[in-house]
């Protein structure tokens, strides 16, 4: 080989090693700079926010002070698995009762949010048990999962009822995060049967999807391979900080194989979770369901807006269950 050869095969050499160099840094800063973008949506949705706002439930100290006083609401707490403690208050049926409905509030919220509902079961003849989901209110944990390591919780809280009442009647109510999490527990429940029906209200069907369609909706105007991605970076944040990913928040997947009775619920005007998602839930679920929507009624907000006929649905689809 002459000389001008073999000068042009050197450097064709440095070209390639410069290309493949240059190739690895440019991956490197977006993967960093996406890692970062990532994280930082993960701490704003899953960490930084969960305890925010709370002083809207502040009306509902007083409430919950006077049953304390008057009606023998008992605040009670266990451990997680996960190595946290779980605050909650247990409400005693007026009349001695081994029926009990396991409330969950949604994200951002705390037990207080059970308060609006626990009339509807009291009146039912239920006790109430309501309690803070992990890093909410005065529970203790570093962020929210979405349902993933809640319904793990929501799991020793049915321990804990049945060590209280061996041979009670057990039942779940979710708002929301609170909904997708009690769907996400009739997964695990499908064996055992510990839980008699659950009701969902304003249940999102699957994580992912939700945050695709909100980002989407508030960024408009983004290619939606731009959520995508920073979703998938988000997630890996989500991994790192709490070995959890997005897309293992499925209550569509959990429901595809759960008989237990569930009750759905949705506003039709719904515009964080699409009542199309109820719609998703209620198709896919293998045994006794019901879904009944809203027109023109907000997230979660039929309980105020339509709370005679909330109530009468309620009560309709609880003794149907108790016949079944």
């Amino acid at each position: 080989m002459d000389k001008d050869a073999e000068f042009k095969a050197e450097q064709r050499k440095i070209y390639l090693q410069t290309g493949l160099v240059l190739a690895f840094a440019l991956l490197l800063v977006i993967n960093t700079v996406g890692l970062l973008a990532g994280a930082v949506f993960y701490n704003e949705f899953c960490v930084i926010n969960t305890r925010a706002g709370l002083e809207r439930f502040n009306p509902l100290q007083a409430k919950l002070a006077a049953g304390r006083r008057n009606k023998g609401w008992q605040d009670v707490a266990i451990v997680s698995r996960f190595g946290y403690v779980l605050k909650g208050t247990y409400l005693p049926s007026p009349t001695p009762s081994n029926r009990t409905v396991v409330f969950l509030h949604g994200i951002t919220a705390s037990r207080l949010m059970g308060l609006w509902y626990a009339d509807l079961y009291l009146d039912e003849g239920y006790n109430v048990l309501l309690y803070d989901a992990r890093a909410h209110g005065e529970s203790g944990g570093s962020a929210a999962t979405w349902g993933f390591y809640e319904k793990y919780d929501l799991d020793q809280w049915i321990d804990w009822l049945q060590e209280r009442q061996p041979y009670g009647v057990i039942g779940v109510q979710g708002v929301s995060m609170g909904a997708a999490t009690a769907l996400e527990h009739a997964g695990l429940n499908q064996s055992s049967r510990r839980v008699s029906f659950y009701v969902a209200d304003s249940a999102y069907s699957d994580l992912e999807e939700l945050l695709t369609q909100q980002i989407g909706a508030t960024i408009p105007g983004y290619s939606s391979l731009w959520v995508k991605a920073l979703l998938k970076y988000s997630s890996a944040a989500a991994y790192l900080d709490s070995r959890f990913y997005y897309h293992e928040v499925s209550p569509l997947r959990a429901v595809s194989h759960v008989t237990t009775p569930i009750l759905y619920l949705h506003g039709e005007a719904d515009a964080l979770v699409p009542v199309a998602m109820c719609s998703q839930l209620f198709a896919a679920t293998q045994g006794r369901s019901e879904m009944h929507t809203f027109p023109g009624v907000g997230h979660a907000m039929a309980i105020f807006t339509q709370k005679a006929e909330y109530r009468r649905l309620l009560h309709d689809f609880l003794q149907k269950t108790e016949n079944d």
